[in-house]
């Protein structure tokens, strides 16, 4: 099979994409794939290989003549997981791996998550949405979280404990994003829970992970990706129960935006109550990424996790 990868993109992921491609390139059985890479890079143009760099309708038209079979897209963060690569992909008629276009889009934007997550009995922390830098500051009581709207990889947020923090966080989002999220702080412990589609399409929720940052007060850019940022305990420190409930959460955010082969939903767990904080639709696969973690301890290795990804995109 004549598969895609494509990495890199115009998001402040960028770097955190190419790892992710890299590894996926790294982890895709040879004898049943033929990959290429492609990386989109900072400046929007698209490098396959060696090959000189090109535009957007020239990488379409390249796309279009090679007749690949599917597309394994590694991109975070605007382009990537909003919705737009898909769209495009929709368009060419390529089988991908991934939400589909709505499902990105909605997963995406943190305002809609929420809406869908508050109808589909979900918890979600008290939030305002603040569209206007330039407006008065809306009073809250701290602590509070600000954080862009879209993105991923926790770029862009800020813990508030006082008024006097407010400036520095609000230029932090907005400097990721036009509307942007404050939410209040929810004090607990942090727990990560993938879902992934057996061979049958059957979503199935992977062991949840608790996450302890070492570098930082959350689970931060630097938490999720240096060395020793973070200590990942999978299967989490919880009961049981609660393990059976998290998953029972996960598999619902996965069905409720409409998620389609994977997804990682991120929850904090406090007073005996789950709050759901986002879905990602395309996790990381790094080396230090949590689904491919999970998926581990449930015995399935990084290959078969692969596999199973494309067998979903061919019946989106």
């Amino acid at each position: 099979m004549k598969v895609l990868v494509i990495g890199g993109g115009l998001s402040s992921e960028h770097e955190v994409s190419l790892k992710t491609s890299q590894m996926i390139i790294k982890n895709l059985d040879a004898i049943k794939y033929d990959a290429q890479l492609v990386i989109i890079q900072k400046d929007g143009k698209w490098k396959f290989g060696k090959e000189k760099p090109i535009d957007l309708g020239s990488a379409i038209t390249k796309i279009s003549r090679e007749k690949f079979d599917f597309v394994f897209i590694a991109l975070h963060g605007i382009f990537g997981e909003d919705g737009r690569i898909q769209a495009l992909l929709e368009w060419l008629d390529l089988p991908y791996g991934g939400a589909g276009v709505l499902a990105s889009a909605l997963a995406t934007d943190k305002q809609m998550a929420n809406l869908v997550y508050e109808a589909s009995g979900l918890r979600v922390p008290p939030y305002v949405v603040w569209k206007n830098k330039k407006r008065k500051t809306p009073h809250v009581s701290f602590p509070i979280v600000v954080k862009p709207i879209d993105g991923g990889s926790s770029v862009g947020i800020s813990i508030v404990k006082t008024k006097k923090e407010m400036p520095a966080a609000l230029k932090k989002a907005f400097r990721e994003c036009r509307r942007i999220m404050i939410q209040k702080y929810i004090k607990g412990t942090e727990i990560t829970c993938g879902v992934i589609e057996d061979k049958k399409g059957h979503p199935a929720a992977l062991p949840p992970t608790e996450i302890i940052p070492q570098t930082a007060t959350f689970f931060d850019y630097r938490a999720k990706y240096a060395t020793g940022g973070s200590l990942e305990i999978t299967p989490a420190r919880i009961s049981k129960k609660q393990i059976k409930e998290v998953q029972t959460l996960a598999l619902c955010a996965h069905r409720a935006l409409g998620c389609c082969g994977m997804s990682r939903s991120d929850f904090i767990l406090s007073g005996g109550k789950f709050y759901i904080l986002e879905t990602n639709t395309i996790p990381g696969m790094t080396e230090a990424s949590l689904l491919p973690k999970a998926a581990s301890v449930a015995n399935i290795p990084f290959p078969l996790l692969l596999d199973l990804i494309i067998n979903a995109g061919f019946r989106k």
